[in-house]
């Protein structure tokens, strides 16, 4: 069986945090500056020490590696596999993608680079690199798992709800007025993500609202395989429950996990941001037989 890795970055949440072939997966890791401190790895970050809004104190900024490591890692992998696997958060929300995707057209070895835009973050990223890692673990060749992520990406919906306006408004998704305006009326902002880059659905008054709103975008797919709800920094959302039972009522087969905010969407979304990720089942379908 052909031997494959997988590179990941640090935005990345795992569903599970156990999967086949977890073993095989690198993260590259982003630095983040707030306050005047570097921090080398997002995780050092406490969302307890996350403001409610954006100050002149508080501007976080993500950084990624450079080159020179970059280039040390993936040359570093290339002659111990077949297939090397490089599946990073939306170049829409972050350069690593294009960065990395410029490094890896210069490299040659003995694996096979597939270097995969996964138009996501977070738990919608951690869902493409399980995917990924299962498939190539059960032997599916590496050009098949890469066709089929590709079919997968599209089928993987991310809501994301915020009452931290200043943050969105830092990180570009909103402007200065709608901020302002917004946390002054207490309102909530729904996005999604489209085509890899936030876009803006729906304001909303409170939570309820925000967990209704949940429910019609769930009732809207027949055939969900797995959803993910991200929960803010304490105190959790308790009217979630209703999602969740929601789900259970209505029979669906979905599997149902909850997840804490990180401190990379938390520093997109506030610390009291929370969202669902949802992934639809997508039929395998190869060229050299049906893997299970």
């Amino acid at each position: 069986m052909a031997s494959t890795c997988i590179i990941t970055d640090s935005s990345v949440q795992f569903a599970q945090p156990n999967f086949l072939g977890s073993q095989n997966i690198r993260i590259i890791n982003h630095q983040i500056e707030v306050g005047g401190k570097t921090y080398d790895r997002l995780q050092e970050l406490k969302i307890s020490n996350f403001p409610r809004q954006i100050s002149q104190d508080f501007q976080p900024k993500i950084i990624s590696p450079t080159n020179d490591s970059l280039y040390e890692l993936i040359s570093s992998l290339l002659p111990k596999y077949d297939d090397l696997f490089i599946i990073l958060l939306s170049k829409e929300i972050n350069p690593l993608y294009d960065q990395v995707a410029a490094i890896s057209s210069k490299l040659h070895g003995r694996a096979k680079i597939h270097c995969i835009d996964s138009q996501n973050f977070s738990i919608g990223l951690g869902m493409i690199v399980q995917t990924a890692s299962e498939l190539s673990q059960k032997g599916v060749p590496g050009d098949d798992v890469e066709q089929y992520l590709r079919k997968l990406i599209p089928h993987i919906y991310t809501l994301l709800c915020s009452p931290n306006l200043s943050y969105l408004h830092w990180g570009g998704s909103i402007d200065y007025a709608q901020s302002v305006v917004g946390e002054m009326i207490s309102l909530l902002s729904i996005f999604t993500i489209e085509d890899g880059k936030l876009n803006p659905l729906e304001k909303v008054k409170n939570i309820k609202g925000a967990i209704d709103y949940f429910i019609e975008f769930f009732d809207e797919f027949d055939d969900v395989k797995q959803l993910s709800v991200l929960q803010p920094a304490p105190p959790t959302i308790a009217e979630m429950r209703l999602l969740h039972q929601h789900i259970e009522e209505v029979g669906s087969e979905a599997s149902y996990s909850e997840y804490p905010i990180s401190p990379f969407l938390a520093s997109l979304i506030g610390p009291k941001g929370f969202g669902l990720v949802l992934m639809e089942n997508v039929k395998l379908d190869f060229h050299n037989g049906d893997h299970r």
